[in-house]
């Protein structure tokens, strides 16, 4: 009986210290909510019932066991009734709910009047009797109502059944938690607390059913604080930290006889709780700025999302204009409007110019505004990469050839497998890649190549340029970022070419990188995209 004893005390004082940290925790984050309140209540009322009932069965408290059982049952019943207000506001209030009406009204004060009756009068706890592992109750004429009471709590079920139907995804998921550790409890409670007592005669097993009440408690908690996973580290460093401390004192306590131990382990106590104390602190400080950061983090994404919904705005409201005086412009050089000197119309080649430039900006921040709202359209189908490459060298064969770059594709002998993608967007990001070839390579060549590599197709394009330190290979694909070449050699850019390179290939599930031996010395462009 003295390891019984010893078992259940440990148990008592478990579930107590773990209950008290989720109440807490609970009600510190909104000490206003209604469902905090009642959950802190509940947790009051919870930790009462068991703490009780284990006094209640230690023979030196026979001569007040009485009270102390009824004290259990009173605890018990208010219990019930939080129990079930609490099912009315978590995890928000709904309106199918009786509200605060005649319902609720009549249930309360039920509930009262079977609290007050337990502990004030022998109709529920008429006597006890003392057994080897215990007390044992007999009961008195209330013991119906109460049961009444006790079934009440198909009510709450039903509650959380209506609100899991309507309520969002999120809180579906809470409801889960909190129904998941109801049935341990309910369970627990018809085995121990109902079904065993017909069968033996006795409660001897009653606190295997009271205990079971950590687990409501613990996944309930757990559902209110959902959306803060982080405090689960509070509760299990408190938790740990706890039961140390409750160790370090039973053995100074009790297993500690000579003086000089009892003083270096009572030093040893109290710098433990010192060092408690501090490390419970510096996790509640480190969940403190990660919450921080998250809404920080939050705020960040919204301020991005209406960053690139502006640009996306003004690129729309920017193209048509600059469409039209593309258009005009065109006119005027072609003679539409008559015939203009020739100084005039070099200067308009100029402004074309420089609105083609323009033109090419605005639809540049549009692909990276569309890419970053999730709203660029990848139409894929069946394609033949190297007719596109084909295409792309065919245009810019006569930029290179300007330069008197050797500009060389060796295009495969045999036509390599079709790819699923879309051939709009995928000649984009080649053509980035040979236009940025041919503008950063002053002088020498500029080769291409495609193969299939196992089940991807790999284009590299290699030049003789300016070539990449360690860090431009890391950030060349990062949005506004040019490499140092570009200033050497006096190029024109916004940085997001290879930025928009990059996200079109992920979108094909690809993969786009740089190599290069260092400044001065070329570079290479691998772009591999999957076959299937």
């Amino acid at each position: 009986m003295v390891f019984y004893f010893l078992v259940y005390k440990i148990l008592v004082v478990i579930i107590d210290l773990v209950g008290l940290t989720f109440t807490i925790l609970v009600l510190r984050k909104n000490k206003r909510d209604p469902k905090n309140q009642l959950f802190f209540l509940m947790t009051i009322f919870a930790l009462g019932w068991i703490t009780f009932a284990y006094l209640s069965d230690i023979p030196s408290l026979f001569q007040i066991s009485l009270f102390l059982n009824r004290f259990i049952y009173f605890c018990i019943s208010l219990f019930i009734i939080t129990t079930y207000f609490f099912s009315i506001y978590f995890p928000r209030k709904t309106k199918f709910s009786f509200s605060f009406g005649w319902f609720n009204l009549l249930y309360f004060i039920f509930g009262i009047v079977i609290a007050s009756l337990s502990l004030f009068s022998p109709l529920l706890v008429k006597e006890i009797k003392k057994t080897t592992w215990g007390t044992d109750i007999v009961f008195g004429p209330l013991l119906p109502f109460f049961a009444i009471l006790g079934f009440s709590w198909s009510i709450p079920l039903y509650f959380f059944y209506r609100k899991f139907l309507i309520l969002s995804q999120n809180e579906k998921l809470q409801i889960k938690y909190l129904l998941f550790g109801l049935f341990i409890f309910f369970l627990a409670n018809i085995i121990f607390n109902a079904i065993l007592p017909q069968i033996y005669g006795s409660f001897k097993y009653y606190w295997f059913g009271n205990l079971s009440i950590i687990f409501f408690l613990i996944f309930t908690g757990y559902a209110i604080t959902k959306r803060e996973l982080f405090e689960i580290k509070i509760i299990w460093t408190a938790v740990l930290v706890g039961l140390i401390a409750i160790l370090l004192f039973v053995d100074l306590l009790f297993l500690t006889s000579q003086k000089w131990m009892i003083v270096v382990k009572g030093i040893t106590f109290c710098l433990f709780l010192i060092f408690g104390r501090s490390l419970i602190l510096s996790v509640i400080h480190e969940i403190s700025l990660r919450e921080k950061l998250e809404k920080a983090y939050e705020e960040l994404k919204k301020l991005d999302t209406a960053k690139s919904e502006f640009i996306s705005m003004a690129s729309h409201q920017l193209r048509t204009p600059l469409s039209a005086i593309k258009g005009y412009i065109s006119m005027i050089i072609e003679g539409s409007y008559g015939q203009i000197p020739e100084l005039v119309k070099e200067k308009l080649q100029n402004v074309f110019i420089s609105n083609e430039r323009l033109i090419q900006i605005v639809n540049t921040l549009l692909d990276i505004s569309k890419i970053d709202l999730g709203k660029m359209e990848i139409k894929k189908e069946p394609v033949q990469i190297e007719e596109i490459i084909q295409s792309c060298y065919d245009d810019l064969k006569i930029e290179a050839e300007k330069k008197g770059l050797n500009f060389v594709f060796e295009k495969p002998e045999t036509p390599l497998p079709k790819i699923n993608a879309d051939p709009l967007r995928i000649r984009q990001v080649f053509m980035n890649l040979i236009d940025n070839a041919i503008k950063y390579t002053p002088k020498g060549e500029i080769k291409m190549t495609v193969s299939q590599k196992g089940n991807s197709i790999l284009f590299l394009i290699k030049d003789s340029g300016g070539g990449l330190t360690d860090k431009e290979k890391k950030e060349i694909f990062q949005s506004f970022t040019r490499g140092s070449a570009g200033l050497d050699y006096f190029i024109e850019g916004t940085g997001l070419g290879l930025s928009i390179a990059k996200r079109i290939t992920e979108l094909h599930q690809g993969k786009i990188w740089a190599e290069s031996e260092g400044k001065d010395k070329g570079s290479t462009f691998f772009v591999e995209l999957p076959i299937q």
